[in-house]
């Protein structure tokens, strides 16, 4: 009868669980969907699209940040509401450290991104939005994960959307640090070292490609090498690639 009544209260609180979960996308939903909604309207008389999509986006962050801190079980929940609704939704392999992006339709043909960044530190999580929002910023597809003697480093893969034809990505390197989410200086270049690496491209020489978001740049976490195309002048991607290999301290260019 015990053990009876053990496997009901478990499945009683497995049931909260995802009903609390549930509830907090819910909630999130509602000015995700109304962002979208007054993308729509355009500008028509006695609308004032600009301030609404403005307020729904400072609630949807305000609500994001709230719940991200608060509930550490939102880390590890997929949220495929949101997801299906728009809003990009970026995991670590080790569910410690997770990037929630969504297009503000704030821009024109230049697009602008919120990010919120949600991390683990010991046994505390911790949420925050890095940055102005009159920044245009990108959205994370991806983050792969280097590990280090000192820990692991995180590569957030960024895509951003500066035109119709124009386009940049990017690799963004973050490490977690004494409850901090830091930018990790590990990459070497001629202008010194950065936490960042990145090109801007024409997007029409690799429209044709039938993943989306395109993907053209690769890490090879056995290997620790990332890989950046070569880009011409007139900003055409070539099949060529440039390698920046983790030397045990730095990523350095491979010079080959």
């Amino acid at each position: 009868m015990k053990k009876l009544f053990t496997i009901i209260l478990i499945g009683f609180s497995t049931m909260a669980y995802g009903q609390n979960l549930s509830m907090i996308e819910k909630d999130l939903l509602k000015p995700l969907k109304k962002i979208h909604y007054w993308s729509g309207m355009g500008y028509q008389d006695k609308l004032s699209v600009a301030d609404s999509l403005t307020k729904e986006n400072s609630l949807l962050k305000k609500k994001l940040l709230k719940y991200t801190k608060n509930r550490p079980s939102t880390l590890g929940y997929d949220f495929k509401a949101l997801q299906k609704e728009g809003m990009t939704i970026a995991t670590s392999a080790d569910k410690k450290f997770r990037i929630y992006s969504w297009d503000t339709y704030t821009g024109g043909t230049m697009h602008f991104f919120e990010n919120v960044y949600q991390y683990q530190s010991g046994k505390v999580t911790l949420s925050e939005s890095i940055g102005s929002s009159e920044d245009a910023k990108g959205f994370f597809s991806e983050i792969f994960t280097l590990q280090t003697d000192s820990g692991p480093i995180y590569l957030g893969y960024l895509h951003s959307i500066l035109s119709t034809k124009l386009a940049y990505q990017n690799i963004c390197l973050f490490k977690i640090e004494n409850a901090q989410l830091k930018d990790a200086k590990l990459i070497k270049t001629k202008n010194g070292l950065n936490n960042s690496l990145g090109f801007e491209f024409d997007f029409f020489s690799v429209v044709n490609r039938k993943e989306r978001p395109v993907k053209l740049i690769y890490f090879d976490e056995a290997k620790k090498e990332i890989k950046i195309p070569l880009v011409k002048a007139n900003g055409e991607v070539t099949p060529k690639f440039i390698t920046y290999r983790y030397t045990g301290k730095y990523f350095e260019r491979d010079k080959k």
